[in-house]
């Protein structure tokens, strides 16, 4: 199939910024040099209508102003070229509008930015030619923002010399998507991409290079890629591939192309798994998230939870946190987000339960108080915290763990400590 390559310019900031940082991959936004991606798989979401990306897998869009733009950005939200050296720069990026709550609030610092998101593959093909990818981690390594990278490519090895630089100045993450551990499989599914075991074994040279990374095992395909077998052989070679983490996600279908295009593929490799599917993504979500009452979503989560405690490897990100802001702080809101992460996937708890978790983690991260210099009076009722989720505060402040937490991940892979990363 042909592929045409167009040169545009960006509509609109490179640079998307979160008013938080986002509790999966921990990142305070993202940067796309591309839209489009020839890759291709057939369940991308970058499909979707909302897009408005025609042609995903064979129109590809390059945005060839982008690292100049996205210097323009970082030198507008207050940094320099210089920020290693300076402090002050740690506090960059304003948050948007957060709830006011009786102690004072704080400047967003600088957490990890996603280099890619949900509308291309940094290294597809595309980026062996125009290397847009690369002036981009360039102008991190220039103002010293961390990153991380999520890719199917072994391109991303071309810019180790880059990625090693950013992680001595700050943090950088390189980690691969793998749904599948049939290769036969995966080729229905991503035709265009490279081979799993070639990205496991991609992921073994990045952290032979001390470089930070693991394996995104998204998105689980429902009757295909939820079997016990898939998962524990996606965590095995994870373990062997010295991951840091196996962070397990469900699929999501969202109404018109992607869920057309994914369903066709259905209907022509798994007939017999039709049914299943139309029962799952009946609602038409537009997020595409299927039907609250899909218990394998929850069955999955198990399961890799299962394997991964079995292997002695996290199935959440560890979390990296800049230098200059209030580090237990941080701490608790990790700790906050990781538990309602685990209620909600691993004990099956209602959402709403696990709502004011969540919450509660978002205001106490915009905190510039010290939380372990406050009384604990203060702490509960300027942050209007309930009962479940101030005791969890108030052990963390005490002890730097969670009991709670201690159930399902060990405490040492909550926060990433440089000076213990394992040069291998």
């Amino acid at each position: 199939m042909e592929i045409r390559y167009q040169a545009v310019e960006s509509r609109s900031k490179i640079l998307n910024r979160y008013s938080h940082p986002d509790p999966w991959f921990w990142v305070s936004g993202s940067v796309n040099p591309y839209r489009g991606c020839e890759h291709n798989c057939t369940y991308c979401d970058g499909k979707a209508e909302w897009y408005r990306i025609k042609n995903f897998g064979t129109h590809i869009r390059v945005k060839e102003d982008a690292s100049i733009k996205y210097e323009k950005e970082l030198t507008k939200n207050g940094l320099n070229p210089e920020f290693r050296k300076r402090k002050d720069n740690l506090e960059g990026f304003l948050p948007q509008a957060a709830k006011k709550t009786k102690i004072k609030q704080l400047r967003k610092p600088i957490f990890p930015i996603a280099v890619g998101g949900g509308v291309c593959d940094v290294y597809q093909p595309a980026e062996k030619k125009f290397k847009i990818t690369r002036k981009i981690l360039e102008k991190n390594r220039d103002f010293g923002v961390p990153v991380m990278v999520l890719t199917k490519s072994t391109l991303v090895l071309r810019d180790l010399d880059l990625l090693t630089e950013i992680n001595r100045l700050s943090y950088a993450n390189v980690s691969f998507s793998i749904s599948l551990n049939d290769e036969k499989t995966k080729k229905i599914f991503e035709p265009r991409s490279q081979s799993s075991t070639q990205r496991f074994q991609a992921l073994k040279t990045v952290r032979k290079n001390n470089l930070h990374g693991g394996i995104v095992f998204m998105p689980i395909l429902p009757g295909i890629g939820d079997s016990e077998e898939n998962i524990k052989q996606i965590v095995q070679k994870s373990k062997e591939a010295q991951a840091e983490f196996v962070l397990p996600g469900g699929l999501t279908l969202k109404p018109g192309r992607n869920k057309q295009e994914f369903f066709d593929v259905i209907q022509k490799y798994f007939p017999d798994l039709v049914s299943l599917y139309q029962d799952l993504y009946s609602n038409d979500n537009k997020y595409g998230n299927p039907n609250p009452s899909y218990k394998d979503v929850i069955n999955v989560c198990k399961l890799s939870h299962k394997y991964c405690r079995k292997v002695g490897i996290p199935d959440r990100v560890p979390r990296y946190i800049p230098p200059g802001v209030p580090q237990k702080n941080f701490l608790v809101s990790t700790i906050l987000h990781n538990l309602a992460y685990y209620y909600q996937w691993v004990d099956e708890k209602h959402w709403r339960s696990v709502l004011p978790f969540t919450k509660a983690a978002k205001v106490i991260e915009l905190l510039s108080s010290d939380l372990s210099e406050m009384k604990n009076e203060l702490i509960r009722r300027g942050l209007k915290l309930p009962r479940k989720v101030f005791s969890v505060v108030s052990e963390v402040l005490e002890t730097g763990k969670s009991s709670d937490l201690m159930k399902y991940q060990d405490p040492e892979n909550v926060l990433l400590n440089k000076e213990k990363v394992t040069v291998f």
